[in-house]
């Protein structure tokens, strides 16, 4: 058993160029690792502050619910969590795995047993940082293999100073499993080389284990089992590693016809492709979440299966090989039959097994096809590389600046060796193999670059060893036979790989990439989930109930949670759903496993309050009928509506939440996952005045503006100006928000005369929460015909005055119902089952009769002391009337009758 590690050796150690030349890998890659360790932790002021704790992204405050629950029920993991997608919950199987179970580890022992929850925050904040360290470990090893100690530190190198996916995934705040994919990943990689070259030196063969030669056998079992084993940890860290299996397959496929092809039994790669991958298979088995064969996010019978038919393959493959020699057919027929026979199993898996098939392929066709859906070109890191600024080549310049010219050199010379079956090394194909196929995930998911960072960075210390070779450099222990042509060619390679790295001559270094890094924009939503919750009732209460729900509570897993009365969901954007979990601590009904997105998507589109509503109370039952809700006209919504349980009934939506970036630079992503059947076109276009009337144009600009079941309970205390503006990167015009925030309606204020002069600006608080009421009714009577206009001063928690406003025209027999949703008076709070609203009014509703009232210059109306100055209202008003609503009464429904006075 080797990893080709030098063994300490006493004699001879006295000199210090002995031990020079036997030791100075060891601290060479010390110092590689640090400098990575202290690259990574340079923002760690930024995501670790006095008062807060704060992650990078989205998912890595899942990954803390996750982290957390574990710690609190240890070692077990979250089964099923009602906190995310209300109504109905869902079972996270790509977080709560092996990431989060070390990571628990790690914060238990730090806390004693007994962490706080800041503790726990900052040991997740550093795992990224600390595990992506490690992944320069095997990245040493698997160059190291190829090309030796000096090709593996500078492989070592090469991966410390590439910016990118890699570095951006592994520095501090960015938890999420993606580093520990990579490390577990490269980790299986360099154990099956060892297994390979084991096998190549020693020659195992199926009648040793007749015999039971156990001792001859064992080298290549062990290392066979362990490269199995470093597979599982995959599997159990991130379930879609399952496309390495496909990897892996593919390898084997290869290396054993071409073992074959070279006049050699493929019988020792077979013997490590089936051991390692039986191993795979059975420790993903028995940890299964769920049987089922169509879900590769979800660790089910598709890892193991797809492992057992790699083994198989390699059995058959071996077996096969053995009847050609015995029947003497010519050696070109047998990859020939091999693919025949692959052909035909494919057809047969498509005839046999419909799902599965669509399963793998649809996968296929996502990771390496360039295949992706529309919804998911959505996603940033979802995106084709070439999608990118700068395109392919700017894209790899500005990320691996040479490196990746060096690397592709190296592998079609890697590949030219390999011709020669005296050099054929399985290992190194398998490098060859499984670069390509990382190259074909990365072109087509730009997040897939940070497995290709490790590759890139093997294939050049791979390279500069070859270099070295030609160039005759001789060891370290030899220096002062280094001639001067040798310095130069060092240097030359040195600055022309290594300098643009370390420079970052053609874009971000390491060093200011890392150093750039920051939590984004959960920092100016914190006022809100502080106000949610403080200022909402817990879930479980709301109302009359007293069934608050437990929030590491375990519970069953289901395809449909029954939440308890009083519980309630958040509508927002999927983007926030974690947030609102974690922090908010409320049930968001999208979130990022894209889960709730076509609601979401079609809520946000709706023209009208009653299409929006319809879409949230059909919501509850929509998992009893068929096709998207979002898409569906509202007589089919009603029907699903009506169609709902008692239970059902009950699980309403109550809040809805906005900010700026769903307004502005979001809003094209939002309209990609439903049609709007309401709207010509099929979807909203950005700024059109189908923009304006939709949902969230209406709750984001106009404060409920007409509305008779929302209203506005909290806005932050930063503002943004949303409307085109020119892209940094291409100098046209974007509809985006300005990412230079205004702290406070009194600063923010001062801009509103710039922005009167600049169409299409709305200078508008980045994020506003709304809560869902019936609405009190206010009635009263008039001429029949006549124009009725109600009007409410408030004041928003940031000191911002506004006006709600809403209009009728009295009926046939004089009379007049308008139904408004804010209150007069804040009389109830979470204590009493609701709403604490930051928003306040500052006088009674107002009731104006006459005629062409136009409710638009009603709302414009100066607000002076806290009350409307209607003096400079162009307009005939015939009779006012005053009226407050109690709070009570926009949650009950209550009438509230006004009586006018003749002006």
């Amino acid at each position: 058993m080797s990893l080709d590690i030098d063994r300490f050796d006493l004699e001879g150690t006295g000199s210090i160029s002995s031990l020079l030349q036997r030791w100075y890998h060891v601290p060479a890659l010390a110092l590689t690792m640090l400098f990575m360790l202290l690259v990574r932790l340079q923002p760690y002021g930024k995501f670790v502050q006095s008062d807060r704790v704060y992650f990078s992204g989205n998912d890595a405050y899942y990954h803390f619910r996750e982290t957390m629950y574990t710690v609190s029920n240890y070692p077990t993991t979250m089964p099923f969590d009602p906190w995310t997608q209300f109504p109905f919950g869902t079972s996270a199987d790509q977080f709560g795995n092996l990431f989060d179970q070390l990571i628990a580890t790690v914060i238990l022992v730090v806390g004693l047993g007994s962490p706080t929850e800041r503790q726990a925050a900052i040991v997740l904040v550093l795992a990224p940082a600390i595990v992506g360290v490690l992944c320069a470990i095997p990245t040493y090893f698997i160059a190291k293999r190829l090309s030796g100690r000096r090709g593996g530190l500078f492989a070592a190198l090469i991966l410390a100073l590439l910016p990118g996916m890699f570095l951006s995934r592994s520095v501090v705040g960015f938890t999420d499993h993606h580093v520990a994919e990579v490390l577990f990943q490269a980790t299986t990689i360099l154990l099956l080389m060892v297994a390979l070259t084991v096998a190549e030196r020693q020659k195992p063969v199926y009648e040793q284990f007749l015999e039971r030669d156990w001792a001859g056998l064992r080298e290549t079992l062990t290392w066979s089992g362990l490269a199995g084993f470093g597979l599982a940890l995959y599997f159990w860290t991130w379930p879609p590693a399952v496309v390495l299996v496909g990897i892996l397959g593919a390898f084997f496929g290869i290396a054993l016809c071409v073992e074959y092809l070279q006049g050699r039994s493929p019988e020792h790669v077979a013997i490590v492709g089936a051991v390692s991958m039986s191993v795979a298979g059975v420790l993903a088995l028995v940890a299964i979440d769920e049987v089922g064969i169509t879900s590769p996010s979800t660790l089910s019978l598709l890892q193991p299966l797809a492992a057992f038919a790699v083994a198989a393959g390699c059995v058959f493959m071996a077996w096969l090989a053995r009847q050609w020699d015995a029947r003497d057919i010519d050696s070109r027929g047998y990859p020939i039959a091999i693919g025949g026979l692959g052909l035909v199993a494919i057809v047969l898996v498509a005839l046999a097994l419909p799902s599965l098939f669509n399963t793998i392929w649809s996968q296929v066709q996502n990771q390496l096809l360039l295949g992706q859906s529309d919804t998911a070109l959505t996603i940033a890191e979802a995106q084709p590389t070439a999608e990118q600024s700068g395109g392919l080549s700017g894209y790899l310049v500005d990320n691996y600046a040479f490196t990746y010219v060096f690397a592709l050199v190296a592998v079609v010379w890697m590949v030219w060796r390999l011709r020669d079956a005296d050099q054929f090394r399985s290992e190194q194909l398998l490098i060859v193999v499984w670069t390509v196929f990382l190259t074909l995930l990365a072109l087509t998911q730009v997040r897939y670059h940070y497995y290709l960072a490790v590759a890139v960075a093997v294939l050049n210390g791979w390279l500069l060893s070859q270099a070295f070779d030609i160039l005759q450099i001789p060891s370290i222990d030899r220096l002062e036979e280094v001639e001067t042509y040798q310095v130069i060619a060092v240097a030359t390679i040195l600055l022309v790989v290594v300098f643009p790295l370390a420079s970052g001559v053609f874009g971000f270094s390491a060093v200011a990439q890392a150093d750039a890094q920051q939590p984004g924009a959960v920092e100016y939503w914190d006022d809100s989930f502080d106000w949610m919750e403080e200022s909402t009732p817990e879930p479980g209460t709301f109302g009359d109930a007293d069934d608050e729900m437990a929030y590491y509570g375990a519970y069953d897993r289901t395809d449909d949670h029954e939440y308890t009365e009083g519980a309630y969901g958040v509508m927002s954007w999927w983007d926030y759903g974690h947030w609102i979990t974690v922090e908010g601590e409320r049930i968001p009904t999208a979130n990022p496993f894209q889960q709730g997105t076509g609601t979401a998507s079609g809520f946000f589109q709706a023209q009208s309050e009653e299409r929006a509503d319809l879409l949230l109370d059909a919501l509850p039952a929509s998992g009893r009928h068929d096709g998207s809700l979002a898409e569906m006209e509202n007589d089919e919504l009603r029907s699903i509506r009506d169609d709902r349980t008692e239970q059902e009934a009950g699980e309403s939506v109550r809040y809805v939440t906005i900010d700026d970036q769903m307004a502005g630079s979001k809003f094209g992503a939002i309209t990609q996952w439903a049609s709007a059947p309401d709207v010509s076109g099929g979807s909203v276009q950005v700024a059109s005045e189908e923009y304006y009337d939709s949902m969230l144009g209406s709750l984001y600009y106009d404060d409920a503006q007409g509305m008779e079941g929302y209203r506005l309970v909290h806005e932050s205390e930063s503002f943004s100006v949303v409307g085109v503006f020119e892209s940094p990167r291409t100098g046209q015009s974007i509809w985006a928000e300005n990412s230079a925030r205004l702290e406070g309606w009194q600063q923010a204020s001062q801009y509103t005369e710039q922005l009167e002069t600049q169409e299409n600006r709305a200078l508008v608080s980045s994020v506003k929460t709304y809560e869902r009421v019936d609405g009190a009714t206010i009635t009263g009577d008039a001429a029949a015909g006549e124009d009725v206009v109600v009007a409410l001063p408030l004041e928003s928690d940031t000191g911002r005055p506004f006006t709600y406003v809403q209009s009728a025209e009295a009926g046939e027999n004089g009379t007049f119902e308008i139904t408004v949703p804010y209150a007069t008076d804040d009389q109830l709070g979470p204590e009493d089952g609701y709403t604490d609203s930051a928003v306040t009014a500052t006088d009674d509703y107002t009731v104006l009769v006459g005629d062409e009232l136009d409710a638009a210059a009603v709302s414009s109306a100066p607000i002076e002391n806290g009350e409307i100055d209607l003096s400079e209202l162009d307009a005939d008003v015939r009779t006012t009337g005053t009226t407050d609503v109690p709070e009570p009464a926009i949650y009950d429904g209550d009438e509230r009758t006004v009586d006018l006075d003749e002006n």
